[in-house]
């Protein structure tokens, strides 16, 4: 009688159990299938090869993953603690951010909506408010496998390691030029309309969490 599939979920779970506590050298197919004690054939069968496999990882890391979206009493607040939040997300899993692909953005644009949704309230165009948290995104991922590459560098020079610091301190800095940037944009577009409703503030604020 074969031997019944291992399922899929307990192949994924031993996955990023074994790239988180060794990193991305220690993943490979061959020690994946001797540690769950199946052939390299069945995990290829199950899970595709080891880029497939990394590419899943990701995205199954993000579909289980809960942010909590809340709006703060100004919009710049809102989207900055969103990164800070998608940042913290990214940084749990250092080699998992590390291995990511621009491919992998799409697996993190769920998280998105939400905040496109506080920066409409906040009255910017549409085009504009999914522009920026596009933006967003980008700076927060790329920002992120820059930091986690930097603390897998052997043995940091003293200049390196501060260069490293000095990179995570200006995280939340570079999101806030990003943020005056796109409001200054957003008040310039408003000058040019006739449409005075644009950047007008919503009356008032609500407060809530997503999932």
């Amino acid at each position: 009688m074969a031997k019944p599939l291992i399922p899929v979920e307990s192949i994924y779970d031993h996955a990023l159990a074994l790239l988180d506590a060794e990193g991305t050298a220690a993943l490979s197919t061959r020690r994946l299938a001797t540690e769950l004690r199946i052939s390299t054939r069945t995990l290829y069968q199950q899970v595709g090869n080891r880029e497939q496999l990394i590419r899943a990882l990701v995205a199954r890391h993000f579909s289980l993953l809960r942010l909590d979206f809340h709006e703060y009493e100004d919009w710049e607040s809102t989207a900055l603690q969103w990164c800070l939040s998608l940042h913290d997300a990214l940084r749990a899993h250092p080699y998992l951010t590390e291995l990511m692909t621009i491919d992998d953005r799409n697996a993190v644009m769920d998280y998105v909506h939400d905040l496109v949704d506080a920066t409409r309230r906040e009255g910017f165009p549409f085009r504009l408010a999914v522009e920026c948290c596009r933006a967003l995104v980008n700076l927060t991922i790329n920002h992120t496998i820059v930091e986690v590459r930097g603390l897998r560098e052997p043995k940091l020079s003293e200049e390196s390691a501060a260069r490293v610091d000095k990179t995570e301190k200006n995280f939340a800095m570079s999101i806030r030029w990003l943020l005056a940037g796109v409001r200054a944009e957003a008040q310039s577009d408003s000058s040019e309309s006739t449409d005075t409703t644009l950047v007008a503030r919503p009356p008032e604020r609500r407060d809530k969490a997503v999932r």
